[in-house]
């Protein structure tokens, strides 16, 4: 079981500013100035490969100004996955991680980066008057955020992965799954065909290979036969999306399969075209390509009884149980119910009730999920089943 969370915290020191470095930074950011100068030590602390530092640091300042939450609630999950499930993750999560550094240290190439992408993303949507954002506020924040072209585009159009992997710390960079070759890895087109709870196959629309990806829920919301871009990448034992890919026409998928260093001009024609393209609203998943309140919604229904993860912990294997009765289904438009309940077991807080609550009597129930599902959830459920058989 993991035990990280038993250690106590890690202190770091960080390196002395000058007074005149100072003074600049309140000038230009004004009472966020602290806030600012702590991002930065988080940042530096996550370089290091230190997700416990990085956390710790985010805690000493964890509100803004505002008395807002000042970071994002996905940088917070993610550090606390990696602080407590480190040594039980496979290598691709820390080359997802690589990739979440590169696109927010702020250096030159980024800044570069973001400008040229946020063009591209104007060029194809025809500007920024649909982006849904609140009244007064900046759309770029949330393509900046949330688009999907525009983290194609930084990381690796624009060269920021690149980059940041030439200065990036060479042990973080070595404990990672074949990064460099996500760095170089082009734009492809892929059909889905089919899904098991523990293995999703997509046909190369280029090639006509069929390939077998992890499970970690990449086509949890397609319907078998529907089509996707997205980069395709190497990890130990097979293949990967190194994020969730876009689901796009038939016609797309099949124009970049033929052209992959083409796929922006493809996306701007098939946006001239009206085709409707859903580029914006992603969350970029870390060991699950499900966002939580789609996994959620999708094995509880009902969100206002999930005030206390104890009753997640019951309705969760409730649920589990459901699946087992009813599954597999043969409507295709159902939302794959095994990478939710992958998703949820990669939840800590679900996860520590799940512990804590644990009898003899959830041993087999462990043991199957642990049988089906992909890694690392069912690394997981099998700790589960070896805790609830020591509790006999």
């Amino acid at each position: 079981m993991p035990n990280s969370r038993k250690r106590p915290p890690k202190r770091h020191s960080r390196s002395p500013q000058t007074a005149a470095a100072r003074r600049q930074a309140t000038a230009r950011f004004g009472e966020y100035a602290p806030y600012i100068e702590q991002m930065l030590a988080v940042d530096e602390a996550e370089r290091r490969g230190d997700a416990r530092g990085a956390l710790d640091l985010i805690e000493q300042k964890l509100f803004g100004p505002d008395g807002k939450l000042f970071w994002r609630g996905e940088r917070i999950a993610r550090l606390v996955q990696l602080a407590t499930f480190g040594p039980l993750l496979p290598r691709w999560a820390t080359s997802r991680w690589l990739l979440e550094q590169a696109v927010q240290e702020l250096s030159p190439t980024r800044n570069r980066a973001f400008d040229r992408a946020l063009l591209t993303v104007a060029d194809i949507r025809g500007g920024f008057e649909g982006v849904p954002c609140p009244s007064g506020s900046d759309p770029r924040i949330k393509v900046i955020d949330h688009d999907w072209v525009f983290r194609q585009c930084v990381l690796y159009e624009f060269g920021v992965l690149a980059s940041y992997l030439r200065r990036a710390p060479a042990d973080l960079v070595a404990g990672a799954d074949r990064i460099h070759s996500w760095a170089r890895a082009p734009m492809g087109g892929f059909r889905y065909l089919a899904r098991t709870p523990g293995v999703t196959t997509w046909a190369d629309l280029a090639s006509g290979d069929r390939i077998e990806t992890p499970n970690i829920g990449s086509a949890a919301m397609l319907i078998e036969g529907e089509h996707v871009i997205g980069r395709m990448v190497p990890i130990e034992g097979g293949r990967m999306f190194e994020t969730l890919p876009l689901h796009v026409s038939e016609t797309v998928a099949r124009a970049v399969a033929d052209e992959p260093a083409n796929w922006i001009e493809v996306l701007r024609e098939a946006s001239e075209r009206g085709e409707g393209l859903e580029t914006g609203g992603f969350r970029f998943g870390f060991l699950s390509d499900v966002r939580l309140e789609i996994s959620a919604l999708t094995l509880y229904g009902d969100l206002e009884s999930l005030d206390r993860y104890e009753t997640r912990a019951e309705q969760f294997l409730d649920a589990v149980r459901r699946a087992f009765r009813d599954q597999p289904t043969d409507d295709p438009e159902v939302i794959d119910v095994w990478a939710c309940i992958a998703a949820e077991l990669l939840n800590w807080n679900l996860f520590v009730a799940l512990t804590e609550s644990v009898r003899p009597d959830h041993a087999d129930l462990y043991v199957r999920l642990g049988q089906i599902l992909a890694e690392p959830a069912a690394r997981f459920c099998r700790d589960l089943a070896d805790e609830a058989q020591a509790a006999a």
